[in-house]
């Protein structure tokens, strides 16, 4: 086993230069070595191999963990320290916290004041994080971690016995968050018809009781808010209600082989017949099942990875 903890420090960091005030006369901001990161975690991995009677077992293993802060950074003044980049993570996730949807009018008027378009029940309420009585672009913080794992870990094993052989092995990710949207996420949200995910389709929505006939279907807590034709300015925002958990474990390949017995094959004069079939990306599991998590894609619209089966034939002379 081998495990390594770092802690690094990166200065002079090649940035925009954002603190500069309009009068000293330049259009744009900038390049300068003024930023500042620090990184830390750890790194390891192991192998453990042991014989049972005639099984050659081998099981392995490696993760690495990594987080970092922003310790400088040339940004302008804000009022709001939360909303500074300083002090979180290098490409941090930012956007509302979502307390659900609204019930009614009623619930309207006894929420914060939300300025970040028009609205009505079964739309999504925001916290009001300031607390000045308006939900506006203020209100934005820092939600979830950042769209790249900042955990990646595999493990595997092998096993062989009387020429018969085993390989397995599984890769996941941890530590990851990212907001969907997009098209198939906002039916009608570019004014006109295309396709939608199924699970956007199947999964519980807010409907008005005047349109379902059931109260029950006015949901503050359903899975997706009341459905609107053209985009909506309210709801399709970054903010904790559509942010989605990015960790994943995958069975990323599968190997059976069998090597055919000495004497069998000397017989047709050959050195080594090896039969054997791979699998790749068979399984994932993941509680995000809308596409693949691996693909750090906010809308899906992207080609996945393909499971595949390998079958093959090596022969030596």
């Amino acid at each position: 086993m081998t495990v390594d903890y770092f802690h690094e420090q990166r200065d002079g960091i090649f940035t925009s230069r954002e603190y500069l005030p309009s009068m000293v006369g330049l259009t744009s901001s900038p390049q300068a070595n003024v930023g500042s990161v620090l990184s830390e975690g750890f790194d390891g991995n192991f192998a453990y191999r042991q014989r049972i009677g005639k099984v050659d077992l081998t099981i392995r293993g490696n993760i690495t963990y990594s987080k970092n802060t922003i310790l400088e950074k040339d940004e302008g003044y804000n009022v709001y320290e939360y909303q500074m980049n300083k002090g979180h993570r290098v490409d941090q996730s930012r956007g509302f916290i979502a307390l659900g949807l609204f019930k009614d009018y009623d619930d309207i008027r006894n929420s914060p004041k939300q300025n970040l378009g028009t609205y009505q029940p079964g739309d999504i309420k925001y916290k009001d994080v300031n607390g000045d009585g308006v939900v506006d672009d203020n209100d934005q913080v820092a939600i979830g971690a950042t769209s790249r794992p900042n955990m990646i870990y595999g493990i595997g094993a092998s096993a062989s016995w009387n020429g018969l052989d085993v390989n397995i092995h599984f890769q996941g990710a941890g530590k990851s968050t990212f907001c969907i949207g997009g098209n198939g996420v906002y039916p009608f949200a570019d004014g006109g018809w295309g396709n939608v995910l199924t699970d956007v389709v199947k999964s519980s929505r807010w409907i008005s009781a005047d349109i379902s006939g059931d109260p029950a279907t006015e949901d503050v807590n359903a899975e997706y808010p009341r459905l609107t034709y053209g985009w909506n300015n309210n709801n399709y925002r970054p903010s904790t209600y559509w942010m989605r958990n990015g960790a994943y474990l995958r069975l990323k390949t599968v190997e059976l082989g069998y090597t055919l017995p000495k004497k069998i094959v000397n017989k047709a004069r050959l050195n080594n017949v090896r039969i054997f079939c791979i699998g790749t990306n068979l399984l994932t599991f993941s509680s995000f099942k809308l596409w693949d998590p691996e693909l750090q894609s906010t809308n899906g619209a992207a080609y996945p990875l393909s499971k595949s089966v390998t079958l093959g034939l090596t022969v030596n002379l």
